[in-house]
């Protein structure tokens, strides 16, 4: 009997507790009429409390005769009915989507409310095995990967409530079958027999010509293999979680991934780590293959620093061992106005975030080594009035220690300084020589010596 074998998948996959509330998306065909019959018999044993809900997308002219039998139906059979109208053609015309996706968003979304409107915690839908066998197939033909060789999930969730699909584990013929046996007539959706859609030329011509020349139980493979991958995706999905939890962190409103810890981890792994990390700001229908690809891709490639830009208005970039995914667009930072240093004194700069304080000692009173906050400058060897200011094109620095001098770029990268930091990241200078990248490195050629007589001592303090 269908019935059982039903109450059977139900039990082996949880679709079902005791005293559930339940809104049945009934669209007045087969599978949906079998499904409400079915789930309807099941009621007094589970406590089941049913709604039927029917939405006519003004694709075809019998579409508004399918929504009266359907109400009827509800009406005889003792169910509430919750129905709606919606022109699903001039919404895909306004918003440049295929049939298929424009009809699919705006019954998800009536669904949606009509559940929230009659306190229904789950939805059922009617796809059966058949549609499994066809949707491995079609997603095999696009070039999936694992996860569409899942096909439809027995249950998933959508919002805040539960889709659930009790007649995966039968096929079009049980269903058919079962109709003539309980006196149900449903309606025929003539669409599904139009070959220009390419999921009914594969219902229509492909699936039989391959049940008949290669394996006529193909459909039953195609479910099995269907089960298989949905077991390893669930495996896959939990592991690329915890290592998302581990790898990742929030500040400040970004998503920061520890970039060695991401290319530490197995390749079955990464994409879905990246995939997560990218769920955060991108709804996931809006995230491809590309767009994971671009983003393993960033993290790996050798360089300073590097960004792209993805849907939704995400911007990811790479400073040294982070991977950065946010939502905020980049702006750059304002220099600060060329403001001499006060000697001896104190000098506010960076909006008075900062301040340098300017003192003289002999080199007798030192405490080496000098703080990362300090700076220590044989006096008498500078060149002119000190002044601060910001980076500019072709400066060069002579690092203390180094044999000679570099571009100051090269410098900032070799100090993993992040590029959106340098151009206000304050220089000391006397005319045109740096003599301190503040909070980095004093110039060689201006350091302490033994022939120092008179040592300035610079020192930073952070206000705010």
């Amino acid at each position: 009997m269908l019935a059982q074998k039903v109450e059977r998948y139900v039990k082996q996959h949880r679709l079902l507790l005791e005293g559930d509330r339940v809104l049945v998306a009934v669209s007045g065909g087969p599978d949906s009429l079998c499904l409400l019959h079915i789930l309807r018999s099941l009621a007094p044993r589970y406590h089941l409390s049913l709604i039927v809900a029917h939405l006519d997308h003004r694709i075809r002219p019998e579409a508004r005769q399918e929504a009266e039998l359907v109400r009827r139906l509800a009406a005889a059979w003792s169910l509430p009915f919750e129905g709606a109208a919606v022109d699903v053609p001039a919404y895909r015309a306004s918003r440049k989507l295929s049939v298929a996706e424009a009809s699919r968003i705006v019954r998800y979304r009536f669904l949606l409310e009509a559940a929230k409107k009659h306190g229904a915690g789950k939805i059922a839908l009617g796809q059966q095995l058949d549609d499994q066998a066809e949707t491995v197939l079609f997603n095999l033909l696009r070039g999936t990967g694992p996860d569409g060789l899942a096909g439809i999930l027995p249950r998933r969730p959508l919002g805040t409530v539960e889709l659930i699909r009790p007649l995966l584990g039968v096929t079009r013929r049980e269903i058919e079958g079962y109709c003539q046996e309980h006196g149900l007539e449903p309606a025929l959706d003539s669409s599904n027999l139009k070959t220009a859609y390419t999921r009914n030329r594969i219902r229509l011509e492909l699936i039989p010509y391959l049940e008949e020349v290669y394996n006529p139980r193909l459909k039953y493979a195609l479910a099995q293999l269907a089960a298989l991958a949905a077991a390893d995706r669930a495996y896959l999905t939990a592991a690329a979680q915890q290592e998302f939890e581990r790898t990742a962190r929030w500040e400040k409103g970004k998503l920061v991934l520890d970039r060695a810890g991401f290319a530490a981890l197995p390749k079955a792994l990464r994409g879905r780590v990246a995939y997560r990390a990218l769920s955060e700001f991108v709804p996931g229908k809006r995230i491809g293959r590309r767009q994971v690809q671009q983003l393993l891709h960033l993290s790996d490639r050798e360089g300073p620093s590097r960004q792209l830009f993805l849907p939704g208005g995400v911007r990811a970039y790479r400073s040294y061992e982070h991977l950065i995914l946010s939502s905020e667009q980049p702006t750059k930072e304002e220099s600060f106005s060329t403001r001499q240093l006060q000697v001896p004194g104190r000098t506010v700069f960076l909006d008075g975030s900062l301040t340098i304080e300017a003192s003289f000692c002999s080199p007798s009173e030192l405490v080496w080594p000098p703080s990362s906050q300090q700076a220590y400058l044989d006096y008498d060897t500078l060149p002119g009035p000190l002044l601060l200011r910001t980076r500019w094109p072709g400066a060069r620095f002579h690092p203390q220690g180094a044999p000679g001098s570099k571009k100051l770029k090269d410098f900032l990268i070799d100090e993993k300084v992040p590029r959106h930091r340098r151009d206000r990241l304050p220089l000391l200078v006397a005319g045109s020589e740096v003599v301190w990248v503040v909070g980095k490195r004093i110039a060689h050629p201006y350091r302490v010596t033994e022939n120092t007589s008179r040592v300035l001592v610079l020192k930073i303090q952070r206000l705010k």
